[in-house]
């Protein structure tokens, strides 16, 4: 009896593609195996032997095969030769009646037996012409393996094996296993046990990995590229339960939740209804006991927690969804749309993260999907006028309402600096893109402002924003007041004096130097990079355009890089570019400053 996945390739002479059986166990104890051998199979040889007929067991697998989506198949009864030929005609007409209406319906079934080897060039013929017709697995070019063994091999290591989802691995490659994210180094890659230096989409592989314990290792984990998929906790899913399932499903009842090549304890909650008859299809979000990896599109399977019994399965629709208010109709149509075609997915996608823009290459990496068919999907979406371009290197998209809310959202924002400071001339450009960036990004900001300039609702110069038609009024006093402090900062350039020595040198009232320094800060002219750095506004811009000609020549730039450049103490060099990451022109990674 099998109790363990089994694998065997299946060798024909001039055929074009690879053909790699994977035996699955029967037994009512080892469903959990069986799923997890079968979840991401092309076709099914369906087996059912003649000498037992259609079994309990054989209707459950039958009911995965289903659930997960298998598209194609071979019937082979086997035993053949136990039996006459009027009972393997009768068996042929039961097993035509039971797969009416499903993937099985036109599929062959051939008669085989492994005594007398009648059939077996049948069914070679057969699983050839399957083959053929199975179409190459559409790929996003990222790698993603669910593991299905682990072993150690003497004189080589811990080894992991499965079948390739997406994109290719080679060695020496560092790639991540979910869902505990451990990065590891691949060693060595063998293909149909022969040493190769990659695999690809479609085959079995085994990878020898370096400096990780078997331990740690388990079937039911993903190997991926870094960073591509994350741990899911929640899951958002199209669910469908079995007409012959034995009761209805309730929310909050536990189950086991089956996907990949995992199983892990469930939560159901029921979006749409209270309870879930036998045979109908609801929303779910899956509230998972251990986190697990998967990708939109993957398929699962449900059973029961106790006694265990296949229940239902479906499409995973959102693998880090918030926890929804049930019957919410703006969150089931939200959850609705995960449904759609591509553009449906991507107009999610986006209000999902409203209001921070997505650009097609993000789509593509986060749920499995072709470039090109991503960018394709943006396009349809902007020339409907769903979605806007924000102009940029990035090629990042808005929804179009909610580049419309920004636009109120930041008039809002200057509008309560104005209120508040009614002496102000101006808002400091800095203090605006902070207050907006919390709740948005660099890209959408500029495209925002600059929008906002165009039709004349703000008003720019240089760092400061004003309205248009607004004007402070300010005294002769104060004014010659504040042209003093600016000149003291703007005569120092890059290593600018500190507010108490300013305050010293010119003779003033603490009080009087802070209300006009405020004013100037609200103005734009200077600008604090921190508690104890003020800089002036253009000696500020002549360290930013230091900075990205450091960026356009090394791509990175560090605080020593950044301090001889300028010829300025490490105090200052590292207050600018913390600045600058704040404010988005830069993004910290270690020891070094990037371009974001």
């Amino acid at each position: 009896m099998t109790i363990e996945l089994g694998f065997v390739f299946l060798n024909i002479p001039d055929y074009e593609k690879q053909i790699v059986f994977i035996d699955v166990p029967g037994h009512e104890k080892f469903v959990k195996t069986m799923v997890a051998g079968a979840s991401h199979i092309d076709a099914a040889v369906f087996i059912i032997a003649a000498d037992e007929g259609i079994s309990v067991q054989t209707r459950e697998h039958f009911d995965i095969l289903r659930l997960l989506g298998v598209k194609r198949g071979i019937i082979a009864l086997t035993k053949s030769d136990l039996v006459d030929e009027m009972r393997l005609l009768e068996l042929e007409a039961e097993v035509r009646g039971f797969v009416a209406g499903s993937f099985l319906e036109s599929a062959p079934v051939i008669p085989v037996s492994s005594v007398t080897r009648a059939g077996l060039d049948t069914l070679t013929a057969a699983l050839a012409d399957v083959g053929r017709r199975v179409e190459r697995r559409p790929d996003c070019g990222i790698f993603r393996m669910p593991v299905d063994r682990v072993f150690v091999m003497h004189g080589f290591g811990t080894v992991i094996a499965g079948t390739i989802l997406s994109g290719e691995v080679k060695a020496g490659d560092r790639i991540e296993i979910l869902p505990e994210r451990r990065e590891v180094k691949v060693r060595g890659v063998q293909v149909h046990k022969e040493k190769r230096d990659r695999s690809e989409i479609g085959r079995r592989t085994a990878l020898n990995l370096q400096d990780i314990d078997k331990d740690v290792l388990r079937r039911g984990q993903v190997a991926a590229a870094p960073g591509f998929l994350a741990p899911a906790t929640r899951i958002d899913a199209r669910l469908r339960l079995l007409a012959d399932a034995p009761k209805e499903l309730k929310t909050r009842d536990r189950v086991r939740f089956h996907t990949g090549t995992d199983e892990v304890i469930a939560r159901v909650v029921l979006l749409e209804k209270e309870k879930a008859q036998p045979g109908e299809s609801v929303l779910a979000q899956f509230v998972l006991e251990s986190p697990t990896a998967a990708l939109h599109g993957d398929r699962f399977i449900i059973r029961t927690f106790s006694p265990v019994q296949t229940i239902g399965g479906g499409e995973i629709l959102d693998t880090s969804p918030p926890r929804h208010k049930r019957f919410d109709p703006k969150a089931i149509e939200g959850v609705k749309r995960w449904e759609g075609l591509l553009a449906s997915i991507v107009e999610q996608a986006l209000r999902k993260r409203s209001p921070r823009p997505l650009a097609p290459g993000d789509v593509a990496r986060e749920f499995g999907k072709r470039a090109e068919d991503a960018a394709a999907a943006f396009a349809e979406l902007a020339q409907a006028g769903t979605i806007a371009a924000i102009p940029g290197e990035r090629g990042v998209y808005v929804l179009r309402e909610d580049a419309e809310r920004q636009s109120e959202r930041m008039l809002d924002l200057v509008r309560r600096f104005f209120k508040a400071n009614p002496a102000g001339a101006a808002m400091p450009l800095a203090d605006l893109r902070t207050q907006f960036v919390q709740g948005a990004d660099e890209a959408l900001f500029k495209w925002t402002l600059d929008g906002l300039v165009e039709k004349a609702s703000l008003k720019r110069r240089e760092n400061a924003i004003g309205i248009p038609g607004r004007e402070a009024k300010v005294s002769t006093k104060d004014l010659e007041l504040a042209l003093r402090i600016e000149a003291e900062f703007k005569r120092a350039r890059f290593e600018t004096p500190s507010e108490d020595d300013v305050c010293r040198k010119l003779g003033l009232h603490e009080r009087v130097f802070k209300t006009a320094l405020h004013g100037l800060l609200q103005q734009g002219k200077l600008i604090r990079l921190d508690p104890k750095v003020v800089y002036h506004r253009d000696f500020l811009e002549k360290a930013r355009e230091a900075t990205l000609a450091q960026l356009r020549k090394k791509r990175e730039v560090t605080i020593a890089e950044l301090k001889d450049r300028l010829q300025v103490s490490r105090k200052y060099a590292c207050a600018l570019l913390e600045y600058f990451d704040r404010v988005g022109v830069t993004k910290r990674l270690g020891d070094k400053h990037v371009a974001k």
